[in-house]
């Protein structure tokens, strides 16, 4: 043994520093056993064979001779403190441990709240606004309402989970358009297939029509109910203390019985006065979403800057680490081992890291939030332009002078919508490459996580693939200050809406109706 040695809680240490005329002591076992145990975080096999490590030196200094083997002994001597500071390290991460189990919360008690909304539809308004033949006689009344047991809103609420409920939103969305499609489509269908029949055989084609709906509503109907379920499952992945809670969740279906209310979003009148109507509600929607997009903005940002600036911490920490490591043996290469034994007693690394794992899930939160919320503004602006183009049609045909004074207006306001899309897809691209990188900073977290992390493969290989994952990393502008333009452009918007209602509306009722 080298003059001076220290030594280190490894078998592969013991076995390239034991002097090959000390016969076997079983030493090397016990500290491949402690190794085993304190990579798997078993802190009572762990202290537990801290002692028989400590009995096994007893055991080697005996059986080393005092002149044969002098720097042995003196290493082997110095042994006695290493290990008790690991067997105080080990009883504190243990306490630790005890500490945070008895904090985490175990199952939950349900309370069964009573049905709540989460998304309607008048599926009749929706497909006539398409357009059915003119033998669909009184179609309408035909509805589609999902709920869900308020308990489980609660719970998503005080998880600051957000994005759930609106992805099940979401995907009711999906599902309705999709019928409304499909019974556009099959109105389509058996119209052409009527055509050129005798009486007796049109009639029998289009009498399917009705059962063919109910046949629809009935399908989409079955999926839809599925959609809480399988988003509360993938909640409950990870927040395991709701695992118990039961999802109650009803669709409400009226074929032709009730009469229904329609949304300012929904279907707007054909006439130049209803079309004014709608777009000032859509524009209306327009800067609710934009203020909505803007606040989650800057609550992403602001959890991703205390990310990165952790991020930095946890690598400089790793460096530190290494270097300390380095100097410690000599310049020689340092094992893995060495490098995790100094990084688990190192406090500003190991609370770090709980702090980025936390901020990790706000962020992934937020930024979800985001996509959903942008994807819906994108819709509805485009939904704006497409009125005000018709509109614009209206107004061209018009001979009065009054309708014709309110197409410069219409213009301008289209032009701001054009400029609002553009801002919000410049906004929407930056959080698609982040959900896109988001993979890249998990497996980076999930790697020091782990129960025997690869420090030097995380931090020289997967850390920098995670720089700029970030939306605060965008060029050319596009952040905070881009969501800042699209608010402005949007207000510019809800101002000659208005402009366009006060003085549209009666000159556009007496012309167009």
């Amino acid at each position: 043994m080298k003059k001076g040695a220290t030594p280190e809680l490894s078998q592969k240490w013991w076995s390239n520093n034991k002097p090959k005329t000390l016969k076997s002591t079983g030493l090397g076992k016990a500290l491949k056993d402690y190794e085993i145990a304190a990579d798997r975080m078993d802190y009572d096999k762990t202290l537990t064979s801290l002692s028989s490590v400590k009995k096994k030196v007893a055991e080697a200094l005996k059986a080393c001779n005092s002149t044969l083997h002098k720097e042995t002994i003196a290493g082997l001597k110095k042994y006695t403190g290493v290990i008790e500071k690991e067997i105080k390290r080990q009883k504190d991460l243990k306490s630790e441990f005890a500490k945070n189990a008895g904090k985490a919360a175990g199952p939950k008690k349900q309370r069964m709240g009573k049905s709540v909304t989460i998304w309607e539809r008048d599926i009749s308004a929706l497909v006539l606004k398409k357009g059915l033949p003119d033998w669909v006689d009184n179609f309408k009344n035909y509805t589609m309402k999902l709920t869900l047991n308020e308990d489980i809103l609660d719970a998503l609420e005080e998880e600051d989970d957000l994005v759930t409920p609106a992805y099940m939103a979401e995907d009711a969305e999906k599902l309705g358009q999709k019928l409304v499609i499909d019974i556009y489509n099959m109105g389509k269908n058996l119209d052409s297939a009527s055509q050129g029949r005798s009486p007796q055989d049109r009639d029998k084609i289009r009498a399917r029509f009705s059962p063919e709906v109910t046949k629809l509503f009935n399908a989409t109907a079955k999926q839809m109910q599925g959609i809480p379920a399988a988003r509360w499952k993938k909640f409950v992945s990870d927040k395991r203390e709701y695992r118990d809670y039961k999802i109650k969740a009803g669709l409400d279906m009226s074929i032709g019985v009730l009469n229904t209310t329609v949304s300012a979003l929904g279907i707007v009148g054909t006439g130049g006065a209803g079309l004014v109507l709608g777009i000032v509600g859509l524009v209306r929607s327009i800067a609710d979403l934009v203020k909505q997009c803007y606040n989650l903005w800057i609550e992403a940002e602001t959890v991703e800057k205390s990310l990165s600036s952790d991020l930095d911490t946890l690598r400089s920490r790793y460096q530190t680490v290494q270097g300390k490591a380095k100097k410690m043996q000599g310049g020689a290469e340092v094992g893995h081992t060495v490098i995790k034994s100094l990084i688990g007693v190192d406090t500003p690394f190991m609370a770090t890291l709980p702090k980025c794992n936390s901020n990790y899930d706000l962020w992934l939160n937020k930024v979800r939030g985001l996509g959903v919320a942008g994807r819906k503004l994108s819709a509805t602006i485009v939904k704006a332009l497409a009125d005000c183009a018709t509109l614009e049609r209206k107004i061209a045909k018009a001979a009065d002078k009054k309708a014709r004074k309110i197409f410069d207006k219409i213009k301008d306001l289209r032009g701001t919508l054009d400029d609002a899309l553009k801002d919000c897809s410049a906004m929407m691209a930056r959080v698609s490459s982040a959900e896109g990188n988001m993979k890249s900073l998990k497996r980076l977290l999930d790697g020091l996580n782990a129960t025997n992390p690869k420090y030097a493969d995380i931090f020289e290989k997967v850390a920098p693939r995670v720089t700029g994952v970030v939306l605060g990393a965008a060029s050319g502008g596009v952040g905070i200050n881009g969501a800042e333009t699209t608010l402005e452009t949007v207000a510019a918007s809800v101002v000659l809406a208005k402009d366009l209602m006060l003085e549209g509306k009666a000159g556009l009722e007496t012309v167009l109706g």
